[in-house]
């Protein structure tokens, strides 16, 4: 018989399970992560699928409101004389001047005179020639008076010989009727008869023929001596214009070349400016070039007044990436204007009124103004597609996307590149 080895087991009481170090490893790691599980359902719950946070210290935001838009553009210009005109040499000659650069001068008062022998020889000759056509003409009336009394003395005799020629015929039928003269003699007098008759309307033919080209020779020596005097008139007005006279009251700007100097026509002598008549040239970026238009409002801005002005002129070319464009003061010429005098001016593009429209701020450049970034009221930024319409200065038309009340982030920031929703904290 084989015993067992129950004799041998010795019976050991359990151990409570908080003093298992196992089981209380075990226990330990399980809780951690349900605490976790649970603060992440939480945090998601609360906050939904934020794609980033933002501190509300790091953004800027504006309200969107109703009002009136104004779309503006601010410049820089320069005061230039409206009015500086260039005198130019009316022919090749020596000039002499009778003022100085900076002197003032009245309206129609001497500056320059050129000499030119060139002009007054041509002057003389182109006058010896309109006194000799003007002779030839009176010379043609003269023989054309001649001419029609001859031709009217020919068929006067003419007339004479035709009432002979009647009287002749009538004794001729008187005699043939008598039988006092031969056949032969009665039919010799009917053909003198009718040579007179066709002499003499020959003659009045002729004198009337003769009158129409006597007056057509005298005719064209008219347009002739015509002609020429107005080449004469021509001459004496550019002699006449080498006493270069100033067009408008102002100030001598510059001589273009020295006191008795050799000339050339038409080179340029002298500039006049006119000190009661100045403008603002201002330089518009090209892109504005099309929004631009005549009489549209500037506001200028001279030592802090704002003083009201219009375009008068816009340049149809663009130099260095600008266009420019004149414009003139409306409310009387200010004191103490200079030429070239750096000046501001606000050029008033439109005018919307009763529009939405919003702060312009950095956001138009991050989104393109394709969407913008509106807050709800659970310190959370949305993502929504919005429509922007004209731009100003300090703001920006909303046309659809938003209303009125709505607020939005205008400041730009990394975090809302490619977010849909993004959490605001303190």
């Amino acid at each position: 018989m084989i015993r067992d080895t129950s004799a041998q087991d010795i019976q050991i009481a359990a151990a409570p399970l908080w003093k298992n170090p196992r089981l209380l490893k075990t226990a330990s790691a399980a809780a951690l992560s349900l605490a976790f599980l649970s603060w992440g359902i939480s945090a998601w719950h609360s906050t939904g699928s934020v794609d980033s946070t933002l501190s509300l210290s790091r953004i800027n935001i504006a309200q969107v409101e109703r009002g009136d838009l104004v779309r503006d553009l601010v410049v820089q210009g320069k005061v230039v004389a409206a009015n500086s005109p260039t005198l130019y040499s009316p022919a090749q000659g020596i000039v002499k001047f009778a003022v100085k650069a900076g002197d003032t001068v009245e309206q129609g008062q001497l500056l320059a005179e050129v000499d030119s022998p060139e002009l007054s020889n041509q002057l003389a000759q182109e006058e010896a020639l309109l006194n000799k056509l003007s002779v030839e003409l009176q010379r043609q009336k003269i023989q054309a008076k001649r001419q029609q009394l001859e031709n009217q003395q020919k068929a006067d005799l003419a007339r004479v010989s035709l009432t002979a020629a009647q009287r002749e015929q009538k004794r001729a039928e008187i005699s043939m009727q008598k039988q006092i003269i031969s056949q032969l003699d009665f039919e010799k007098t009917g053909d003198d008869l009718a040579r007179a008759q066709l002499e003499y309307e020959q003659a009045v033919q002729n004198a009337e023929l003769e009158k129409e080209s006597l007056a057509f020779e005298t005719q064209t020596l008219e347009l002739q001596v015509s002609q020429q005097q107005l080449q004469v008139q021509e001459l004496e007005r550019r002699v006449r214009d080498l006493r270069i006279l100033s067009p408008v009251g102002g100030t001598i700007g510059s001589l273009a070349v020295a006191q008795r100097s050799a000339v050339a026509a038409n080179a340029p002598l002298i500039t006049v400016v006119d000190l009661t008549s100045f403008e603002l040239e201002a330089a518009v970026p090209e892109n504005y070039a099309d929004d631009l238009g005549l009489a549209m409002a500037v506001e200028i801005n001279l030592g802090g007044r704002r003083l009201p002005g219009e375009i008068t002129a816009i340049s149809p070319e663009v130099i260095d990436n600008q266009v420019v464009a004149r414009v003139r003061f409306t409310d009387g010429q200010p004191q103490n204007l200079r030429q070239n005098l750096r000046l501001t001016a606000r050029i008033l593009l439109e005018n919307r009124e009763d529009v939405m429209l919003v702060k312009r701020g950095a956001f138009l450049d991050q989104s393109g103004g394709r969407y913008a970034f509106r807050l709800n009221g659970e310190q959370q930024a949305e993502r929504v597609s919005i429509q922007i319409g004209a731009l100003g200065l300090k703001q920006v038309e909303i046309v659809s996307g938003l209303n009125v009340g709505d607020q939005i982030i205008v400041s730009s920031a990394e975090e809302l590149e490619n977010a849909q929703l993004v959490a605001l904290k303190e």
